[in-house]
């Protein structure tokens, strides 16, 4: 808790009047949004794309709020103007919430592909010894609360206020996925890891970053900027960028994974994969063990690699083997559709629709590989001819579809898909999605399988017209005759 004079004075060399106020209070709560504002809370007017706080001062203090910090004039008590809002928040974050993140175990997962089931393997493998929070793409999760996610990592008003309701709520870790806008956009603040997961990189976010190499040093800050004196950094060397990564982090503590390389702290070698997992030998300090890995694929096998690298930090060696078979699901990452052929993928970038396609392939049990897929709108439009030539390469048949177009033309999109497809590929174009899907499904012969690929579990579409409900699990189940 910080008292109202305590925060005025904490601002002070940003003020540019003297704030009026009716009582010094205890405050208890930060927020940029004003339906989340309520007694002792402090509202910080920020101006964005669509819109700005300063058009809901009157709603905040109807609501109760505290404090009013805003940069235009406002003759209201309880409001402070200052010269920069944003400045404002960075100096109070931390202070105001105590700085949790100091009292918790923090573990930072960050890359292209694979952090959303990073975290929940090593949620799984943690969550006997201590409680975890998981903060990521898909929702925050702690303490039985499930919170829907607005952004992977949360801007940095959120991402205080939730580290400080986790603490509050008796978490003893927390897991995050750390998106290179995060990084880029300092959401973290001050934020400092005990250990970071760096899975991979793969071209996606270009529209955001422009170049790879902004998105490479995006991510590298969260092991430069981030990472505790003595932390560890949990790096898959057989990804070439990681490889650079760990050859640039001289001196800082490592544990390199890799199957390739026999002097990896943390060394794979696969011996079986089937639709059902995997059985690899893990050999840590001198200790080799063959273990189960319950999800399928080479990519999954990393993902466990690098969860189980970090459990091992926090829960010892022993603990951490003995957790690698617990069954575990990841919503929407190559999740089966009941006992059909049938795979719902996020699956969203080139690197990540090859990985899922060279899975399935390798499995050695399906004859043929149907995909369904589309590309986002508003976002990296490089990537999407590399996407057509993906699919075309490791698919035998193709539907392109539409996936979340926002505000962009449909047909555009799938034309930039198009033209990276040779012309002789099995590729029909099928608009709707749902239709796209049960066209699919409906040529899918015995041994054939289906990849839905792109959104995973995410419940809903943008378009133009806005935002609606939709889910590719249930739509494959329709189609299926189980929905």
């Amino acid at each position: 808790m910080m008292k109202t004079t305590d925060f005025i004075a904490l601002i002070s060399k940003f003020t540019l009047t003297s704030p009026l106020f009716e009582k010094n209070e205890d405050l208890g709560k930060i927020t940029a949004d004003s339906r989340e504002v309520m007694p002792a809370t402090v509202f910080f007017c920020i101006k964005g794309a669509n819109s700005d706080g300063h058009d809901f001062i009157g709603q905040a203090f109807e609501k109760g709020a505290s404090l009013v910090v805003g940069e235009k004039e406002c003759g209201t008590p309880g409001y402070i103007r200052v010269s920069s809002v944003k400045d404002v928040l960075k100096a109070v974050l931390p202070g105001f919430y105590g700085e949790p993140d100091k009292k918790m175990k923090m573990i930072g997962v960050t890359g292209t592909n694979g952090k959303t089931s990073t975290t929940f393997i090593l949620e799984n493998m943690l969550q006997e010894d201590m409680s975890c929070g998981v903060i990521g793409t898909l929702n925050y999760k702690y303490a039985g609360k499930l919170i829907p996610a607005q952004n992977t990592t949360p801007l940095n008003w959120k991402w205080y206020s939730l580290l400080d309701d986790m603490k509050r709520s008796g978490v003893e870790a927390v897991i995050s996925e750390v998106s290179s806008h995060a990084l880029e956009e300092n959401r973290i603040e001050k934020t400092m890891f005990d250990a970071a997961i760096f899975t991979n990189l793969t071209r996606d976010h270009l529209d955001f970053h422009k170049t790879f190499e902004n998105y490479y040093q995006a991510k590298k800050k969260l092991f430069t900027e981030h990472l505790k004196c003595g932390g560890t950094a949990v790096i898959n060397i057989d990804d070439d960028g990681g490889r650079r990564l760990s050859e640039e982090l001289a001196g800082i503590n490592q544990i390199r994974i890799s199957e390739k390389d026999k002097s990896a702290e943390l060394f794979m070698k696969i011996e079986d994969m089937s639709d059902h997992g995997s059985e690899v030998v893990f050999t840590l300090g001198g200790i080799s063990k063959k273990v189960f890995i319950p999800l399928v694929g080479n990519f999954n096998i990393y993902n466990t690699a690098g969860a189980f690298a970090a459990a091992t930090l926090l829960i010892g060696k022993g603990s951490a083997f003995e957790r690698i078979g617990k069954s575990v699901s990841v919503p929407g990452r190559l999740e089966k559709v009941g006992r059909h052929a049938v795979y719902i993928d996020y699956a969203h970038t080139p690197d990540a629709m090859e990985n899922v396609l060279v899975t399935l392939r390798k499995l050695g049990i399906y004859e043929k590989i149907i995909i369904v897929f589309g590309a986002g709108g508003d976002r990296d439009s490089g990537k999407r001819p590399i996407m057509g030539e993906t699919a075309c390469r490791f698919a035998d048949k193709i539907i392109v579809t539409d996936d979340n177009p926002r505000t962009e033309d449909p047909e555009k999109i799938i034309r930039d898909i198009l033209a990276g497809c040779p012309k002789d590929s099995d590729v029909t174009v099928i608009n709707d999605r749902a239709e796209a899907i049960r066209k699919a499904v409906g040529m899918k012969g015995e041994r054939d399988v289906v990849l839905i690929a792109g959104k995973g579990a995410e419940n809903y579409q943008i378009t133009k017209s806005g935002k609606k409900f939709f889910s590719d699990r249930l739509e494959a189940e329709k189609s299926l005759g189980e929905g």
